[in-house]
C-alpha cells in the first residue's frame, strides 16, 4: 500500500469523531509507530483532529487488562500536547476539576471499607471509567505480556468504540503472532479498516529524514539507491551522519557526500547484516581487485550480489576517511580526532592533486565501460596511467594492476610499476613496508615481484635511533611503533643488557615489563625480542645474588607462559587505502 494511500486514510480517520478502530499493520522496522506519530503531529498543527484528547500506550511489558486500562488513563494528553508524551502536567490536569472530585469521593467511599493500598487499587481501576470520547493508539500488541492476550486487547478496543465513543488505533507486527490466523479472525470482527504499512526505498526515505536542507536530500538519495525500508535503520543511519557531517563541517562538499554515501552504506550492513554486504565485505572491497580476480574459477554467488549492489551505488574502494567512518557506525560512535584526522589527509591528497583519477578513468571508462576497446590501448593506457599516479595508489590496486600485466605477458611493464611505486614510497614510514599492514592483501593473491621488494625495503631500513631512548619511551607511554619492534628486534644480547642497565628508578620495572610484553606475541621478529632480552636478563642476574633476586620475576614471566599483566597500547597499524575513492 503506498504512503499516500496511507496518509490519505489515516487524516480522514483522525478528521471525524466517528468511532472506528483502525489498524495499521506491518514487519517489524518499517515505521509504524513514526509514520503515525508524524501523521498525529501534522493534523494537530493542521488544527485537522476532531478530537482533543488523546493517549498513546505501548504494550510492551503490560501484562494484564488492569494495566492496560490504567496506561490508557495515566497517558492521557491534550491539546498542544497531542502527540508528545505525557508528563506531571498532564496527570495533574486529569486529576482536576470534575475528574478529581470524582475520583476524590470515590476514595472517601472506599475509605470506610478499605486500607490504604485497598483504596489505591480501586481509585486506579475506576480512573478507566474516566476514558471516554478520546483518540487511542495501543503499540506492540505482538509484545504484550503473557497474561495479557490479543483476543484481550481487541475486546477492549472494541469496548472504548461501541461503549465509550473512543477512536483506537492499533499499531502491530502481524507476523510476529504465534497463532496468526486466530488472531486475524478476531482482528477482522473489531477492526473496521486495516492499511498495510509497506513503504518503498523512496517514500520510506520521505517519511524518516525530515528537512529540506542539502544534507537531508543527499541522505535521502542515499538510502533510496540502497533500497533501505526500515526506518528504524534509517533514523540510526540519520544520526550517525548528521554526527559526521558536524565533525567535516569545512570541508569541500564533494568530500562531504563522499563521506555521507559511506556513512548509510556502513550503518546499513550493521544494522541489517542480513540484507546488506558484510561489514568485513566493505572494508577490504576493491573493484578492480576483483576485476582482476574474478577471471579464474567461478565467482562467489554472495559476492556477486554485493558487488552488484555495490557498482549500483559508486562504491569503488574504501579510503581512509572510509575505514574511521565504518569503525565508528560498527561501534555506534564516531572518534573525532580519528575522523579529522582522516579528513584532512584525505583533502590534504585532493588539494595537492595526488588523486588517481587518470587511473580510475581507464579501469571506469576502457575496461568497465565498453566491450569494443582495444586490449592494448587498455593496457597501455593502464601502465601510463600507474606510472604517472603510483604516489596515490594503493597497495592493492598496484598489485592488481601488476597481476594483471603479467597474466597479459606484459612482466617487463610490471616490473616497472613495482619499481615506481617503491620510489614514490620511498620516504613512508617503516610500517608501510610490512606486507602484514596491508591486509587487505592475501597472501595467495600477492605478485611475488611485489612481495619481494616489500621485503628488500623493510630488510635495508635503518634506525638511526638510540635503542635506549626508545625503550624509556615505550615504558613512558605504554605503547609501541612496529619501527619500535623493528628496532629492537635487531639487537642482541649485549645490546640488551646495556639497555636494561642503562634505565632508572621506575624506568627498570616498566622498562622490562614492556619490552617483554611486546616479545610475548606470536610474531615472528617479537619471539626473537623475548628470547633475547630473557637471556640478557640472566646475563645481568649472574653478575651478583642480589641482582638475581630483583630480576627473579621477570626471568620467571620470561620463561613462563605468562607474561607480566601491563595495558597494553600498540600504535594503530599503517593505513594505505587514503588514494582510493568512494
Amino acid at each position: 500500500m503506498s504512503l499516500k494511500v496511507v496518509e490519505t486514510e489515516i487524516a480522514r480517520f483522525l478528521s471525524s469523531d466517528t468511532p472506528e478502530v483502525l489498524c495499521i499493520k506491518g514487519k517489524w522496522g518499517v515505521g509504524k509507530t513514526f509514520g503515525w506519530r508524524t501523521f498525529l503531529r501534522r493534523a494537530r498543527s493542521n488544527s485537522a483532529l476532531a478530537i482533543n484528547s488523546y493517549a498513546y500506550v505501548s504494550l510492551f511489558g503490560l501484562n494484564s487488562l488492569d494495566d492496560l486500562r490504567y496506561a490508557i488513563f495515566e497517558n492521557t494528553v491534550s491539546g498542544d500536547r497531542i502527540g508528545e508524551g505525557p508528563d506531571t502536567t498532564t496527570l495533574n490536569d486529569l486529576l482536576s476539576k470534575d475528574n478529581g472530585r470524582k475520583l476524590g469521593k470515590l476514595g472517601e467511599i472506599a475509605a470506610a471499607f478499605f486500607n490504604r493500598k485497598g483504596v489505591a487499587d480501586l481509585m486506579a481501576k475506576s480512573a478507566f471509567l474516566l476514558v471516554r470520547n478520546q483518540l487511542i493508539c495501543l503499540d506492540d500488541l505482538e509484545r504484550a505480556g503473557s497474561n495479557l492476550g490479543a483476543r484481550e486487547v481487541l475486546g477492549l478496543a472494541s469496548l472504548l468504540k461501541d461503549e465509550r465513543k473512543c477512536k483506537v488505533v492499533l499499531l502491530l507486527n502481524d507476523e510476529a503472532h504465534t497463532e496468526k490466523e486466530e488472531f486475524n479472525l478476531q482482528l477482522e470482527k473489531v477492526a473496521d479498516l486495516t492499511l498495510s504499512f509497506d513503504l518503498s526505498a523512496n517514500e520510506a526515505a520521505s517519511i524518516a529524514i525530515a528537512g529540506d536542507g542539502h544534507v537531508a536530500s543527499y541522505l535521502r538519495l542515499r538510502t533510496a539507491a540502497l533500497g533501505i525500508t526500515n526506518i528504524r535503520v534509517i533514523k540510526k543511519i540519520e544520526r550517525l551522519t548528521n554526527r559526521l557531517v558536524e565533525l567535516l563541517e569545512g570541508h569541500e562538499q564533494s568530500l562531504i557526500e563522499s563521506a555521507v554515501s559511506t556513512s548509510v552504506l556502513a550503518g546499513w550492513a550493521v544494522h541489517q547484516p542480513n540484507v546488506a554486504p558484510k561489514l568485513s565485505f566493505l572494508r577490504s572491497y576493491n573493484r578492480i581487485r576483483l576485476a582482476v580476480s574474478g577471471r579464474q574459477g567461478n565467482p562467489d554467488p554472495e559476492v556477486s550480489r554485493y558487488q552488484a549492489i555495490l557498482d549500483g551505488y559508486s562504491f569503488t574502494a574504501p579510503n581512509i576517511l572510509d575505514q574511521a567512518i565504518m569503525d565508528g557506525a560498527e561501534s555506534g560512535y564516531l572518534t573525532p580526532e580519528r575522523v579529522s584526522a582522516a579528513a584532512d589527509q584525505l583533502a590534504r591528497e585532493r588539494a595537492a592533486n595526488l588523486g588517481d583519477r587518470e587511473f580510475n578513468a581507464v579501469w571506469d571508462e576502457v575496461y568497465h565501460g565498453s566491450l569494443t576497446s582495444d586490449d592494448e590501448v587498455f593496457l597501455e593506457r593502464l601502465v601510463a596511467a600507474t606510472m604517472r599516479e603510483a604516489v596515490a595508489i594503493s597497495s592493492l590496486n598496484i598489485n592488481s594492476t601488476v597481476r594483471l600485466l603479467r597474466e597479459f605477458g606484459r612482466d617487463g611493464d610490471a616490473d616497472r610499476v613495482v619499481t615506481r611505486f617503491m620510489e614514490v614510497n620511498a620516504g613512508r614510514s617503516v610500517e608501510f613496508f610490512n606486507i602484514e599492514n596491508h591486509h587487505f592483501i592475501s597472501a595467495e593473491e600477492l605478485d611475488r615481484g611485489l612481495r619481494l621488494a616489500f621485503e628488500a625495503r623493510l630488510a635495508a631500513y635503518r634506525d638511526e635511533r638510540d635503542p635506549v631512548a626508545v625503550v624509556r619511551g615505550v615504558a613512558s607511554t605504554r605503547s609501541w611503533s612496529e619501527g619500535d619492534v623493528l628496532l629492537l628486534s635487531r639487537q642482541s644480547v649485549e645490546d640488551f643488557v646495556r639497555i636494561f642497565e642503562a634505565l632508572q628508578g621506575d624506568e627498570v620495572r616498566l622498562g622490562i615489563e614492556m619490552v617483554l610484553a611486546i616479545g610475548h606475541t606470536t610474531k615472528q621478529d617479537n619471539n626473537h625480542i623475548r628470547a633475547t632480552a630473557q637471556e640478557a636478563l640472566r646475563t645481568i642476574a649472574a653478575k651478583s645474588p642480589l641482582r638475581a633476586r630483583k630480576l627473579s620475576k621477570y626471568i620467571d614471566s620470561a620463561t613462563g607462559e605468562d607474561a607480566p599483566q601491563v595495558l597494553l597500547e600498540p600504535v594503530a597499524e599503517v593505513d594505505n587505502t587514503a588514494s582510493v575513492k568512494s
